[in-house]
């Protein structure tokens, strides 16, 4: 099995870990608060659950829900060896460098861009000014780090998701007590239905929050620690063609 075949399972059974608790948990909590409010009713629907009962908050949790799954989607297409560094750019680039055909080599990386073009693309154009390998190692360097923190950026928007759910689901929860306490004090503790409503939507918000909460911070860690490992390829691979050349 394939490495990258190794790191995308990894992933899944990281999101089957922590999701599927998630899913049923709230599966658990559609069937409680049905039991709840009628002993008799049928069973509640999880969309009337969070777009009816959960409240306005748990429509913003929801958007941040479908944004996590485009960035996760979006971080398995991009953050692999093969997009980063394809097998084809690094035997052209071997053989190239090997016979000192920089011009080739040069051309190639502009009409090829991946992070190993652009970087070594930035180390010829080092060599050509005239700085030698410690130019082209300091361009190595910098260029290197420059797509190793756009592909960073790219990923902490999962941990961006990952702090704003559970808070907008906290926001929900106050909600939903400020609600239970105002009938409270408008009409007693006699109408328990209405305090379930408004009790039941504080406990669904916070659910929510951390159902989309959790598997992106998980994802965001994984992403992290898999930005940091094909870099390092990268980089190595890099190393080694300067050295031929």
């Amino acid at each position: 099995m394939s490495k990258k075949n190794f790191s995308l399972l990894q992933l899944a059974a990281w999101l089957t870990v922590f999701l599927g608790p998630l899913v049923a948990f709230a599966d658990e909590v559609a069937e409680t608060a049905e039991g709840a409010e009628e002993a008799a009713a049928q069973s509640v629907n999880l969309i009337d659950l969070i777009f009816v009962k959960g409240g306005a908050f748990m429509y913003p949790i929801v958007l941040l829900s479908f944004y996590m799954v485009y960035l996760i989607i979006d971080a398995i297409l991009v953050i692999r060896k093969k997009k980063l560094m394809p097998d084809e750019t690094v035997k052209y680039l071997r053989e190239n460098f090997k016979k000192d055909k920089v011009e080739e080599c040069d051309k190639y990386c502009q009409e090829h861009p991946c992070a190993l073009t652009v970087v070594v693309g930035h180390a010829i154009t080092a060599e050509k000014k005239g700085k030698g390998p410690i130019g082209m190692q300091e361009a190595v360097v910098e260029y290197g780090g420059r797509l190793a923190n756009d592909l960073r950026a790219r990923v902490a928007y999962l941990n961006t998701v990952a702090t704003i759910s559970p808070m907008l689901g906290l926001l929900g929860t106050v909600s939903g007590m400020i609600k239970a306490f105002s009938n409270i004090g408008a009409s007693g503790v006699g109408k328990a239905s209405a305090l379930a409503n408004n009790i039941s939507e504080a406990l669904i918000t916070t659910a929510g929050g951390l159902v989309v909460a959790i598997p992106a911070l998980a994802a965001f860690f994984f992403f992290r620690n898999r930005i940091t490992e094909t870099m390092v390829a990268v980089e190595d691979e890099i190393g080694e063609l300067i050295e031929q050349f």
